[in-house]
C-alpha cells in the first residue's frame, strides 16, 4: 500500500513524494533589506511547500525556522509544532524586518541554539539568501557537529563560491537568478535532504 502511495506521487522530473526518514530541519531565511517583503513572502511559500513532502511529528521529521539580517532570531524551535497545518501556518505568519546580512550569525545561531533540542535525528540546515556576507569558520563548526548544510542562493548578487564553501557538498548548493524561479529547485533539495545517506565531510 505504501509503495503504491509513493509511486502515485512520484514526479517524472524529480522527487515529489513523501519522505519518511527522521530529520531535524532548521531553515535560515534571509530577511535583509535587499530581499524585500514581496520576495520574503515567496521564500516563505517555498518553505511551506517544502514541508508538504515530509511526515511531521515527535518521532518523525521536525522543523525550525530562524530568520536573520544583522542578527539571527528564532521564529519557532524544532519541538514546537507537530502537525503540517500548524507548522505551515507558523511559517506564513513570519514577519519581515529588513536590515543587513550576516550569514555567519545565522549559522552560529543554528549551532548554539537550534540543535540543542535535536533528538538524535539527522541534522540539516537549509540556508536561503540573496546577499553577500563575510564569514569565518561558522560553517565548519556546524559541519563538525554532523550538521548537513544546503544553500540556496537567489539573484545575481550572491557570492556563489562562498555558498559552495558553506554547503556540505557541492551538489547541496543551488543557485537561481530570481525569486520567481526558486520553486523550480524545490524537488532537488527535497530529494537530496531525504536521502538515507548524505555527504557529511
Amino acid at each position: 500500500m505504501y509503495l503504491l502511495f509513493i509511486l502515485f506521487f512520484a514526479g517524472i522530473s524529480g522527487f515529489s513524494g513523501i519522505c519518511f526518514p527522521k530529520r531535524d530541519f532548521v531553515f535560515l531565511l534571509d530577511e535583509s533589506g535587499s530581499v524585500g517583503s514581496t520576495h520574503f513572502q515567496t521564500m516563505k511559500r517555498f518553505v511551506r511547500e517544502f514541508m508538504e513532502h515530509f511526515t511531521i511529528g515527535p518521532t518523525a521529521n521536525q522543523f525550525s525556522v530562524v530568520v536573520f539580517n544583522d542578527v539571527a532570531r528564532e521564529v519557532f524551535s524544532l519541538n514546537r509544532h507537530f502537525s503540517l497545518s500548524d507548522i505551515q501556518s507558523a511559517v506564513m505568519n513570519v514577519t519581515y524586518s529588513g536590515g543587513g546580512t550576516s550569514i555567519g550569525k545565522a549559522l552560529d545561531y543554528a549551532r548554539l541554539v537550534s540543535f540543542t533540542s535535536s533528538r538524535g535525528a539527522a541534522k540539516i540546515v537549509i540556508l536561503i539568501t540573496d546577499g553577500q556576507s563575510s564569514i569565518s569558520n561558522e560553517a565548519q563548526l556546524l559541519k563538525d557537529q554532523n550538521v548537513t548544510i544546503f544553500c540556496i542562493g537567489v539573484t545575481t548578487g550572491i557570492k556563489e563560491q562562498l555558498l559552495r564553501n558553506v554547503s556540505t557538498h557541492n551538489d547541496y548548493t543551488n543557485i537561481t537568478d530570481k525569486f520567481t524561479t526558486i520553486s523550480r529547485i524545490k524537488a532537488h533539495v527535497v530529494e537530496k535532504s531525504c536521502a538515507d545517506r548524505m555527504y557529511n565531510f
